[in-house]
């Protein structure tokens, strides 16, 4: 009976860590990516989604994702550094302090160029809203919040 309930322990165990590292970096996008990147909320408009906007709908969607592209751009890299920087042997806080922040920047711009452009409901969450991290700030699917 103890070997049993060893057993069943061990598998549970072994089946949730294997979950948990599937998903490691948490927050979960699709784009393997890193958490509220506007990227994601095209890609994810790409499908069912924006099958089910009207047509206006949809093209004022992909205007703002094309004519945003470049601050796009900032925030992959800015995601890419403070990931370099959190992933050194020896993180400095203090860097990875500023780029957070310039981060939580690009992020708060891309909010208001959303809403701004009338797409703010059509791109799920941004960082729960204004760069921050709220319930549901991340994207789904497997990818990293930075």
């Amino acid at each position: 009976m103890k070997k049993h309930i060893v057993a069943i322990a061990l598998i549970a165990g072994l089946t949730m860590a294997t979950g948990a590292s599937a998903n490691w970096g948490g927050g979960g996008h699709g784009n393997g990516g890193d958490g509220c990147c506007p990227q994601m909320g095209g890609q994810m408009m790409q499908g069912r989604m924006m099958q089910q906007l009207d047509p206006a709908t949809q093209e004022k969607v992909n205007k703002f994702f094309k004519d945003n592209l470049p601050l796009h751009k900032q925030i992959a890299m800015k995601q890419a550094e403070k990931r370099a920087i959190m992933q050194s042997e020896k993180p400095d806080p203090q860097a990875a302090a500023k780029v957070a922040g310039e981060l939580f920047d690009l992020r708060t711009a891309m909010h208001d160029k959303a809403e701004a452009a009338g797409v703010s409901q059509y791109l799920g969450p941004m960082g729960g809203g204004k760069g921050g991290r709220g319930p549901g700030s991340g994207m789904g699917m497997n990818g990293r919040q930075q």
